[in-house]
């Protein structure tokens, strides 16, 4: 039986999975390479296609575009560390310290392991666009669960008096480091080094940066 033509996704958000594409988390890490890399304008269409090996209309077929086809990319990105981070913040059995410490725990077990999403990220934030409006809406909902901890832990004096946007870029800009690994072993960093104990030893200094007494000590695994 022939089998239909494909069709061109019409407007609306991307969607995270498709069960028609093989491997689409190959697909999808690797298309989060080269925009990490090359930045969204220097990407080429047709040269994505190729290094994907998926046929050279297989962006325009599935996705219809390259901003598209970007938005779906970052979903499955944010996806990655989203679901981390909220798994922890929705611990009730938690209190507000504890929470608090284990989303900034976890982002920065995830974001230690996606080197090319904090690349990404820092592209897309350092310009005004449409692109960086829909990267915060992704986010957006894991702000609003963590800031009414912040304002609380802030307001009774367990976290250091300091502006939400300031706690922000505390809890993200360190995560630099996974982003420009280069750099990190020209200042010395040694080849296999030990990502997850990295991860822990950046999210500690973090929280001891914001904590007055100390951050909650993790429980033990």
């Amino acid at each position: 039986m022939a089998q239909p033509p494909h069709r061109r996704r019409g407007p609306g958000r991307p969607p995270t999975a498709d069960s028609t594409v093989p491997g689409l988390d190959r697909v999808l890490g690797r298309a989060l390479e080269a925009f990490a890399e090359q930045g969204y304008e220097a990407v080429s269409v047709r040269a994505l296609n190729a290094a994907l090996g998926m046929g050279h209309t297989f962006i325009a077929d599935r996705y219809g575009s390259k901003e598209r086809f970007w938005r779906a990319v970052v979903v499955y990105a944010v996806d990655r560390v989203r679901g981390e981070v909220a798994g922890a913040l929705a611990d009730d059995r938690r209190g507000d310290a504890e929470r608090l410490a284990a989303a900034v725990r976890a982002f920065h077990r995830q974001a230690s392991g996606s080197a090319h999403f904090a690349r990404l990220v820092s592209l897309e934030a350092a310009t005004d666009s449409p692109r960086l409006d829909f990267l915060y809406g992704l986010v957006e909902p894991v702000n609003e669960a963590v800031r009414p901890l912040f304002d609380r832990l802030t307001a009774d004096g367990t976290l250091r008096p300091m502006p939400w946007y300031v706690f922000h870029f505390l809890v993200t800009g360190s995560c630099g480091l996974y982003g420009q690994l280069p750099l990190a072993r020209r200042f010395g960093r040694p080849a296999g080094t030990d990502q997850e104990a990295e991860a822990e030893l950046l999210a500690d200094l973090v929280l001891a940066a914001c904590f007055t007494d100390g951050p909650p000590t993790p429980p033990a695994s």
